[in-house]
């Protein structure tokens, strides 16, 4: 935590008041889904009420102290007031306005608003962080190879979801990271189109957009499949989304500007005719999150590191006829990115 605490004495505050869910696991290990932590640099204090208590004292790191609380008012004001705490940062984006309205009935307390102040230390992952979206990237991989022996033409997109996310769990997963995206035929046009009841029917595109949870990190990716030949116009459109995809994973490493990885990419697609088709940023962070810093967008003001983990994932979507995308997560190196996904990209015929 020593990042954390450089921070927020650069940032001229007393201390940090976390209340995002995923930042408070980041800074103490706690795995519940509700609590608080308060930083006070070098100390770590987390709260939590008593249907967690036992939980937190098993997993908060041994720095980390943890309060047990009824009144959650009084023990705040306790902590902050036995640490002399004046100004206080909170995390503006994610701060509950009922808790907000508690914090600033502390009369001696000055709250100053931050936006990712944990996010951007966690956009750099730790060997072990690296590890576990490895084995969330294997078990999601492993389970789409499995579904796709059930694929048939007759189905619906839930069914595929189901037998998807059932061997989610079998292969040691937790939940999907997210609502599983089966998108088929002109479905595929919607970029976020989840799994409806729509009937799987031969010769159309599949878009399969999925990712799973292992020990509170996050997988994703995404593949096209088909029951039988696509047509030509298919084929074609997608062999210039793999060329895109291939170009943004060869651009990305470190000292390179997360949006010059998109714009790439999305010059490649218009000098081929299909950038108006492209209408989304080309990829995202990953980690306790499906999605969070950094994005690798027009608008991303970061530069990439060696070991951040972020997708590249250019989509094609044309209106009532069909959508492509094809994924990968990928750790960005030094000269390199390495894929994480080991899976085909071409799209998948059963």
């Amino acid at each position: 935590m020593h990042k954390l605490f450089e921070k927020i004495e650069n940032a001229n505050v007393d201390a940090l008041f976390v209340s995002k869910i995923q930042n408070v696991r980041y800074i103490t290990h706690f795995t519940g889904e509700e609590g608080f932590a308060i930083v006070i640099p070098p100390k770590i204090y987390l709260l939590v009420d008593s249907r967690f208590t036992e939980q937190a004292h098993i997993e908060a790191k041994e720095d980390v102290e943890v309060i047990e609380w009824s009144d959650l008012k009084e023990a705040i004001s306790s902590i902050l007031a036995k640490n002399k705490v004046h100004f206080l940062a909170i995390e503006e984006g994610s701060l509950k306005f009922s808790t907000y309205k508690l914090l600033s009935q502390l009369g001696f307390l000055v709250l100053v608003g931050t936006y990712d102040f944990v996010e951007e230390i966690r956009m750099v992952k730790e060997n072990w962080e690296l590890e576990k979206i490895r084995t969330a990237c294997d078990i999601s991989s492993k389970s789409f190879l499995e579904t796709l022996k059930f694929i048939k033409e007759g189905i619906s997109e839930l069914d595929i979801a189901a037998e998807l996310e059932y061997r989610f769990k079998k292969f040691g997963g937790e939940k999907p990271s997210f609502d599983t995206i089966i998108a088929s035929g002109e479905r595929g046009a919607l970029p976020h189109g989840v799994a409806s009841k729509k009937i799987i029917k031969a010769h159309e595109p599949i878009v399969f957009d999925f990712g799973v949870f292992f020990e509170g990190f996050a997988s994703d990716t995404t593949r096209v499949v088909s029951v039988g030949e696509v047509s030509k116009e298919v084929k074609d459109v997608y062999t210039v989304l793999m060329e895109s995809q291939e170009l943004g994973k060869n651009t990305a490493r470190e000292g390179v500007l997360a949006s010059n990885v998109d714009k790439t990419v999305r010059d490649y697609l218009s000098n081929k005719g299909l950038g108006s088709y492209f209408t989304h940023g080309l990829g995202h962070g990953v980690g306790l999150e499906i999605h969070e810093l950094p994005y690798v967008n027009a608008r991303s003001k970061y530069t990439l590191s060696k070991n951040m983990v972020i997708t590249i994932e250019p989509g094609l979507y044309f209106p009532n006829k069909f959508g492509l995308r094809l994924e990968d997560t990928v750790i960005v190196k030094e000269d390199s990115t390495e894929n994480l996904i080991n899976l085909p990209h071409e799209i998948i015929i059963v």
